[in-house]
């Protein structure tokens, strides 16, 4: 399934909570990789695992996080999970509780399903007790594990391909073109003003820089979360598609659309 399919671009007024049954849509021990916000401004990315019994199993990130948080927890009456997270001491930290909420009449009349696709709660840390509410859309559904969401992709260790995610979104967000041109798999097929263009080498990235990277597309860079990506045997996708990896963390596609 490809990892747009599921995607709500834009989310109506939540009024009514929605049963999400994993074993009824046959997607129990699959992975479940949702995207949205953690607070107004702090993108989140949240995979989850059901089995049986209601237990889930999860690991989350934000843009600027340097690993996953693993998570564990359950799903209660088909409509409410549960998940926490805990310290290095193994004591818990902080819980995510959040509902499943139906979809408006706007998605339903795109034919979506209004069971699993959005969740909406509360991030509290129980130390401090701050709260932070959080809102995450269903991305894709994929068979694997989740401690190595990449393997389908050929990559042998995840965190090899984060960090050359992480290292093209900060020089796309920094303006490091010399990092972004040496991270690309030449040569590069480009759509620009409706023409395919071709790049042979770094410098021919770099005499069209501006043209590529404009400022719509430098957002939706920065708005991407680079961990917990979704993968398929062509490679590994940074957002909702805007750059595509290779196994080795080398982008092969940019997607400008």
């Amino acid at each position: 399934m490809s990892a747009a399919m599921l995607l709500c671009a834009a989310l109506g007024p939540m009024t009514a909570h929605a049963n999400c049954d994993p074993s009824e849509r046959d997607i129990a021990n699959h992975l479940m990789t949702y995207s949205g916000q953690l607070g107004k401004r702090n993108p989140l990315r949240l995979v989850l695992r059901p089995s049986s019994g209601g237990k889930l199993e999860g690991r989350y990130a934000n843009a600027s996080s340097l690993s996953d948080t693993h998570l564990t927890g359950k799903l209660e009456n088909k409509s409410r999970l549960q998940l926490t997270e805990v310290d290095a001491g193994g004591m818990p930290r902080a819980t995510f509780e959040g509902e499943f909420a139906s979809a408006d009449d706007a998605n339903r009349q795109r034919g979506m399903s209004s069971n699993c696709e959005v969740i909406s709660g509360q991030w509290r840390d129980l130390r401090s007790g701050r709260s932070v509410p959080f809102e995450l859309t269903l991305s894709s559904i994929q068979s694997g594990k989740i401690d190595h969401l990449y393997d389908v992709a050929g990559v042998s260790d995840d965190e090899t391909l984060n960090r050359a995610a992480t290292q093209f979104r900060k020089g796309v967000l920094d303006d490091r073109r010399d990092v972004v041109a040496q991270s690309i798999r030449y040569p590069l097929r480009v759509s620009l003003r409706g023409k395919t263009l071709i790049l042979r080498n770094p410098k021919s990235l770099l005499a069209r820089y501006n043209e590529i990277f404009t400022d719509g597309y430098i957002r939706t860079i920065g708005a991407a979360v680079p961990r917990l990506m979704f993968a398929r045997d062509q490679g590994v996708m940074l957002g909702d598609g805007a750059v595509w990896f290779d196994a080795s963390g080398h982008v092969i596609a940019l997607n400008r659309s």
